[in-house]
């Protein structure tokens, strides 16, 4: 059981590691994209120490995607990587070499749902200071590579001014250089840098090829047009200007300059229910032309990154409107699945939009009054908090119980890595890598069916020892000998994932209510905090000293009945957070729901949940052994 406990913690820091392989691996791709043009020409090589990197890095692109998760799409990009060494190999022309990169760039963030956007607007002032004060010395005062630290160095440091290399150069790629750093060359990691600041300086450096009088020029001779696309953030910074020329002329170009260097007009319409707005749109221009995944990929996004985001603090103000909502985009990404008619999805989505301004009237224009902001706080830590609680608490009880109370210690390794381990994931979504909507629903809900699992096989194990000739054998052998190592590491691991699942998402919560409060708002949020944690206390308390009180068997027997009971619990939200994730598909049926208890009226949640108490009653009470000695 300590393998397991190891395993689960490395499995839930896995959407972490990932993202950060993904991140190299894109670097990867986008240098041999870029950079091979400098060692190839006309299918010489002209700059042998370049071609030898380019070789390189082809090598580490195919053994980075051999790496990844399989799927459909792998079997793809393990192809294309074949290809790209093949091309590099027979100096073929850089363009081609371009193309083929740009696409396998575009199909990993796609398939690997990998973040590409910053969450706040970029501080261009902010960047301007950054760069003076770490970058200047080597790239120069305005962008040219011929800094005073710059002589000497090989390889040189970039010409961001460069028309060729600015051409080629999405702003992604500019910040993933930012965070990797490029190995054996004088440009090393910002980690230290905050996300935000290091895409800040991938804007601030991203204009410097294009200057003031030239986009003044060309911008009288642009007209409004399709360029208007390059509006959405997620395709600006993926997109090359070369890229944005081929696809929407000399206007896209000018635009992609424009926004490079002033990206506010991206933001100022980028809350979180205008981006779910605009990915509606997206959504219908989609379905209308028959493009149905990646209408529902936009369905998913809409809501994971875009209502979900205010979605607890419009619940302290509106819950109706919050649970109407939520059931309503639900609802859509299920027309979706069924190919409605696209009359029917447009209908849908006019309405959808009409209560996303309900609630932006409801949010707009103040904040949070110092009561709500009190409840909020009480109910996001007691609601959140109570099922780790139930599990820890029970698990302790069963170890005073059973005279085991020296063993509690691997009980706090457990809840206590998880609550460091949350605060690390919240502290590295924030500073080292964006953590996408999809990936915090899939680490929630694979951790909720993996504690399914685990509680379902301790509640029967605790109320299969209740029968007679169980218990008495129970009693005679085991109750005062000491627990195994693996069982001890078992319930770490337990109680490790119970709380681990809340931890991150309440942080993420509070989060969010703190941005709406004023000063004495915070204060009432830090109060309704505090008086969740008393209660959650005064819960312990009872749970420990009622327990205390039970007769063994007894206890035994209503500790399995808890530890099924938070099962069904734990089995139909870790369905509920795959399915928003757009992991599995959502059947609406007409049935109550409860989120405390984790009812939710779909088909797939329920089902789950069914099975398992069929399951608990055929082991319970229809296997003969339990028959004869019950």
């Amino acid at each position: 059981m300590k393998r397991l406990l190891v395993f689960l913690s490395l499995f839930l820091l896995a959407s972490l590691t990932r993202a950060g392989d993904l991140q190299q691996l894109l670097q990867l791709i986008d240098y041999v994209g870029v950079d091979y043009a400098e060692a190839v020409t006309d299918g010489e090589v002209t700059n042998a120490a370049e071609y030898t990197e380019m070789q390189d890095f082809t090598a580490g692109i195919r053994q980075q995607l051999a790496e990844l998760p399989g799927g459909s799409q792998k079997s793809a990009l393990l192809k294309q990587g074949e290809q790209l060494a093949v091309l590099v190999q027979d100096r073929a022309d850089p363009a081609e070499v371009n193309r083929l990169a740009t696409d396998m760039r575009l199909a990993i963030i796609d398939r690997y749902k990998v973040t590409v956007v910053p969450r706040k607007q970029p501080d261009l002032q902010r960047a301007a200071a950054l760069y003076a004060e770490q970058c200047a010395g080597c790239h120069g005062v305005n962008g040219d590579g011929r800094g005073p630290q710059a002589a000497g160095l090989d390889p040189a440091p970039i010409n961001f001014r460069d028309p060729d290399r600015y051409a080629q150069r999405t702003l992604y790629g500019l910040y993933n250089t930012i965070t990797q750093g490029v190995p054996d060359t004088s440009m090393s990691s910002y980690h230290e840098l905050s996300a935000a600041d290091r895409w800040s300086l991938a804007f601030y450096v991203g204009r410097f090829a294009v200057s003031e009088p030239a986009l003044i020029a060309a911008s009288e001779q642009a007209s409004s047009g399709q360029q208007k696309a390059l509006m959405d953030i997620a395709k600006l910074t993926v997109t090359t200007p070369a890229e944005a020329i081929e696809a929407y002329g000399p206007e896209g170009g000018v635009l992609m300059a424009q926004l490079r260097r002033d990206p506010a007009p991206l933001f100022s319409t980028q809350s979180p229910l205008q981006f779910s707005r605009h990915h509606l749109d997206e959504v219908a221009r989609a379905y209308a032309a028959h493009r149905h995944q990646e209408a529902y990929k936009l369905a998913v996004e809409a809501y994971l990154e875009g209502f979900e985001l205010v979605e607890q603090g419009l619940n302290a103000v509106d819950s109706e409107l919050r649970i109407e909502i939520e059931q309503s985009m639900t609802g859509l990404r299920t027309d979706i699945r069924n190919a409605v008619p696209v009359e029917e999805l447009e209908a849908n989505i006019i309405r959808i939009k009409g209560l996303l301004d309900i609630a932006s009237e409801r949010l707009s224009g103040r904040s949070l009054s110092g009561g709500a902001a009190f409840a909020s706080a009480f109910f996001i830590l007691v609601r959140e908090g109570l099922e780790a609680l139930l599990v820890v608490a029970a698990l302790a009880a069963f170890l005073v119980k059973t005279e085991h109370p020296n063993s509690m210690r691997y009980l706090h390794y457990g809840w206590v890595g998880a609550l460091v381990l949350g605060f690390l994931t919240w502290l590295a979504s924030v500073y080292l890598i964006e953590i996408s909507g999809a990936s915090r629903e899939i680490t929630e809900g694979v951790a909720a069916l993996l504690a399914t699992a685990v509680l379902f096989y301790v509640g029967f194990w605790l109320h299969d020892k209740t029968n007679a000739a169980q218990w008495k054998s129970f009693i005679e052998n085991n109750v005062r000998r000491a627990l195994s190592a693996g069982t001890l590491w078992g319930l770490a691991g337990l109680s490790f994932i119970a709380v681990y699942r809340e931890v991150f998402e309440t942080i993420l919560f509070y989060q969010a209510l703190w941005v709406q409060t004023d000063e004495a708002g915070k204060r009432m949020a830090l109060g309704g905090f505090g008086a969740g944690v008393g209660v959650l206390a005064v819960l312990a308390w009872i749970i420990m000293r009622y327990s205390a009180r039970l007769p063994l068997r007894q206890f035994f027997s209503v500790t399995g009945i808890l530890m099924f009971v938070l099962a069904l619990i734990f089995a139909g939200k870790g369905v509920a957070a795959l399915q928003e994730a757009g992991y599995i598909p959502i059947s609406p049926i007409h049935f109550p729901r409860i989120d405390l208890l984790g009812i939710y009226p779909n088909l797939q949640g329920l089902s789950l949940q069914l099975g398992l108490l069929l399951l608990a009653l055929f082991l319970w009470y229809g296997l003969p052994g339990r028959r004869r000695t019950a």
